[in-house]
């Protein structure tokens, strides 16, 4: 199963094995199947229900506050609520959330459609919009579908009464929170399901073979300056062996953020982006990166020439089969050159046409705002956005032996504040395919770079002007 992280320019699904996972459509070449890589949940109980509340208040699922955030959702809720997703049949995330949903809400009936994939689904809610009707209670979308509603009212914005989510507000990383919100970003259309942080997964033995630190930490410490990631590349490139993947992966890692900025400035210039192409050039003329496709790929996985991945948490779940015969030889770290990056993100929301919002709300609190709710999701997602999960002993002290014993889940919880803020929008289409040729007759002119991203970002200031008008007066800007 091929890899794939190019996280700016990709659509990657999240929700990994239930909430996060991959996808996409760039110049990163790709190491996962997208429908293999797409989600993440989780699941418990059975008796008689008197003593399951003894136990739940004994346990102290939620915090004190916790409960004060959930006591006012009306119990006795009735009717039914339609939930669209795109998990696949054999993935038993949503029923396991149901049946926990349905010990609190027992009359309440959730309608669980897998309505096909990602992309399908979002069109299919933009048909229903556009027709006044059709669209489900609740839909499960990956963070990049939210350009697509982000300035209109698709969804009910959860900051107004009777969900007052704000109140959420502490629980969540500033940037996944905000991520989420309408463009001009004053209604908050959905909640965060995970925030997969992007790392590298690297062969601890091949580093310690040859000199280079293997503990995460003084890897990653070590990897900050670009001098040695070159020196490290070349030297086990001398090998046959790869660090890097694609030839432009330095300058995705350090193109950190969208395309434009919370006022749809366009902001993919300044020297970060100088250096990642002038070192991308580099790893081109030298050779240094793998290029594998297909089968290719997983061999070089397996057999040790693949001695690092960019990825991200969710790869957890798949690194086990792409490098089977190495159990215990790889480890993960943070990225190097002092970058950070999401591999995608889904979220809940609840759309303008639901019949019944207060159950609907009543489902989406339940799943993804409560410990209680979570405990259904960790066996399946890699990562919850809701922080106070991280809390929670199959995170914090959960170990993976694939990894040697590393606690994965603590470091991946570690880096989600740093995840850099960005603003999705209609105009990401336009920006990235021009970006991408852009880049591409870059590296293969060895054009100036700093002349090179000038010229890209007046081809897309020229391209997107109109559209950019439109959207910016659409948000009373």
């Amino acid at each position: 199963m091929k890899k794939l992280l190019h996280l700016t320019l990709v659509s990657i699904v999240s929700f990994a094995l239930l909430l996060s996972g991959c996808g996409g459509t760039s110049n990163v070449s790709g190491n996962k199947d997208t429908a293999a890589q797409t989600d993440t949940t989780d699941n418990a109980k059975t008796s008689d229900q008197t003593a399951k509340d003894d136990d739940a208040k004994k346990a102290n699922t939620n915090s004190p506050s916790d409960a004060a955030k959930t006591d006012t959702v009306n119990t006795e809720l009735s009717g039914e609520i339609t939930l669209w997703h795109h998990l696949g049949e054999s993935d038993k995330s949503f029923e396991n959330v149901i049946a926990g949903f349905n010990k609190k809400y027992p009359n309440v009936k959730v309608k669980n459609l897998r309505n096909g994939a990602t992309y399908e689904i979002a069109d299919k809610l933009k048909t229903a919009i556009a027709a006044g009707s059709g669209a489900p209670d609740v839909v499960l979308l990956q963070k990049s579908y939210f350009s697509k509603f982000n300035t209109t009212d698709a969804f009910v914005d959860l900051l107004q009464p009777p969900f007052d989510a704000n109140r959420y507000k502490g629980d969540f990383s500033e940037n996944v929170w905000q991520k989420f919100h309408t463009l001009d970003g004053k209604k908050l259309m959905a909640i965060p399901v995970d925030a997969p942080p992007g790392v590298m997964y690297y062969r601890a033995d091949i580093m310690e073979e040859n000199g280079f630190p293997s503990d995460p930490d003084e890897l990653a410490t070590y990897m900050e300056d670009p001098d040695n990631l070159m020196n490290m590349a070349q030297t086990l490139k001398a090998q046959g062996k790869y660090i890097f993947e694609y030839d432009t992966e330095i300058l995705d890692l350090l193109s950190d953020s969208g395309f434009f900025d919370n006022k749809l400035n366009y902001n993919r210039m300044g020297d970060k982006y100088i250096q990642g192409l002038d070192l991308s050039k580099k790893v081109k003329q030298l050779g240094l990166a793998a290029n594998f496709e297909g089968d290719a790929w997983n061999q070089a996985m397996n057999n040790g020439k693949v001695a690092m991945t960019w990825s991200a948490s969710w790869y957890v779940n798949y690194i086990k089969d792409d490098s089977k015969d190495n159990s215990g030889r790889w480890r993960a770290c943070r990225q190097p050159l002092n970058t950070y990056s999401v591999g995608g993100g889904s979220a809940l929301a609840i759309p303008s046409q639901s019949k019944n919002k207060e159950a609907a709300w009543a489902f989406v609190e339940y799943t993804l705002l409560t410990l209680e709710g979570q405990k259904e999701l960790i066996k399946y997602n890699s990562l919850p956005a809701f922080k106070p999960a991280f809390k929670l002993p199959e995170i914090a002290d959960s170990t993976e032996a694939f990894l040697g014993g590393q606690k994965a889940n603590e470091l991946f919880a570690s880096l989600v504040d740093k995840i850099p803020a960005d603003y999705p929008s209609a105009l990401d289409g336009t920006a990235s395919k021009i970006w991408n040729k852009g880049i591409e007759q870059a590296m293969k002119t060895n054009q100036d770079s700093r002349a090179a991203l000038q010229q890209i970002a007046d081809d897309v200031d020229k391209a997107v002007a109109k559209d950019k008008a439109e959207l910016l007066k659409s948000i009373g800007q």
